[in-house]
């Protein structure tokens, strides 16, 4: 049986090193509490950041997140109203809502070319609390620490033209309104693309 792929520990180990730094050099009361949540309480370091899409391997997610942080600095060269701490909140917490999302499942696969099936090892989403993408990652930040408007309104639209639910917000026009009010929201939409089609694949 094919089994899922995963990061070698010792890049697991220093991406989450990495992670918890920039998250604590915000200062930004609570925020041990939430790392100590996401250690101890959420599989956040090990979850894959898609079931098939991109990040596909144990620690998906911690490289995802690590990837659009370091996106949205590089756009911050271009768009100079972007918060450096914001871009540290929002880059690596906009999809916390995937921490205890998926699971291991088992799939029989087709093998192209041949004619018969190959037992695959995969992921599955088992949401164990259904509330949505974006919104969700806004709530679960919030219940450990404070978001600017900004922040919060960057982390609820990360999704672009992803997001289902846009559509239902008077034809997307909500996110329109926040892509313009808010730099921060752009950039973030742009930089978890960017991130899911290139940089998590490298």
């Amino acid at each position: 049986m094919k089994t899922i792929p995963a990061l070698p520990e010792d890049k697991i180990r220093e991406s989450k090193e990495e992670f918890i730094s920039l998250l604590k050099s915000t200062g930004r009361p609570g925020v041990d509490g939430l790392i100590e949540w996401m250690e101890n309480e959420t599989d956040f370091f090990t979850a894959p950041a898609s079931t098939r899409a991109h990040g596909v391997f144990e620690g998906g997610l911690l490289v995802h997140s690590l990837n659009v942080y370091k996106l949205l600095t590089s756009f911050a060269k271009n768009i100079p109203d972007l918060n450096p701490e914001s871009m540290i909140v929002v880059g690596l917490l906009h999809d916390l809502c995937k921490a205890n999302f998926y699971k291991k499942s088992v799939k029989n696969i087709k093998i192209p070319g041949e004619k018969r099936w190959e037992e695959q090892e995969g992921y599955a989403v088992d949401d164990l609390f259904p509330m949505g993408h974006g919104e969700k990652s806004v709530y679960l930040s919030m219940k450990h620490i404070s978001l600017t408007d900004e922040e919060a309104v960057s982390i609820r639209w990360h999704m672009g033209g992803y997001d289902d639910s846009a559509r239902a917000y008077a034809g997307g026009l909500a996110q329109s309104a926040a892509y313009e009010k808010y730099p921060l929201a752009a950039a973030t939409a742009i930089a978890d693309m960017y991130a899911a089609h290139f940089a998590d694949k490298r």
